[in-house]
């Protein structure tokens, strides 16, 4: 089941272009062990650290298909824009809370086969460091028997921290790890395969962008 309709499928294609075209005007942005399509077959999890609002753009805009993500439900009462995430796959979920609305949704994204973006710190990071992770999103993975794809973003942060009202240019790159099979463990388990798997990302990007921000 495509969340994204028609008009959807267009915004996102052109968010896509855009922030390809915007990477050097941020101060560049480098993409790493972009998975394959055949990787992103069916429902797949994507879990990353949250470095920013940049976020779910810098790591859809070079996956080989849409995605779907949660965003905080207050974004969707700005009018225009909330409609506007809303069909290019963002879904709705109160801040701070788990409701079963919002697991019933992200569990009924991926049996249907969607791609779903989830940030297992729940929030942007305070201080740019990764901060510890609930097992919400492995227990969704193992529930659904999906994969999951680990995602680092190093960089975002220092452009635009939460504590900035708007952003300022700075080198930021992505890096893809390898998929994850979600049987066999337990969540706490999956949870720590995770976040090891996404600070050995970290540790490479901020060697590759060391030389950038000196």
């Amino acid at each position: 089941m495509a969340t994204q309709g028609p008009i959807g499928r267009v915004l996102y294609g052109l968010i896509q272009l855009s922030g390809s075209a915007a990477g050097p005007l941020l101060g560049g942005l480098r993409h790493y062990n972009v998975p394959p399509l055949s990787q992103m077959q069916g429902g797949v999890l994507v879990a990353s650290n949250h470095q920013s609002f940049y976020d779910p753009v810098l790591i859809g805009m070079r996956l080989p298909r849409p995605i779907c993500f949660l965003a905080r439900d207050t974004l969707f009462e700005v009018p225009g824009f909330g409609a506007a995430i809303w069909s290019v796959g963002a879904r709705p979920v109160r801040r701070g809370s788990v409701s079963p609305d919002a697991i019933r949704t992200v569990i009924g994204l991926l049996r249907s086969g969607e791609g779903l973006l989830m940030f297992p710190e729940g929030t942007r990071t305070p201080d740019g460091e990764l901060g510890p992770f609930s097992p919400g999103a492995a227990s969704v993975a193992i529930r659904c028997g999906v994969p999951v794809l680990p995602v680092c973003v190093e960089g975002a942060f220092r452009s635009w921290p939460r504590t900035r009202l708007l952003p300022r240019p700075s080198p930021m790159a992505v890096a893809f790890g390898e998929p994850i099979s979600s049987g066999g463990q337990t969540a706490d388990e999956l949870t720590q395969r995770m976040r090891g798997e996404i600070l050995r990302l970290r540790g490479i990007l901020r060697e590759r962008l060391a030389w950038r921000t000196r």
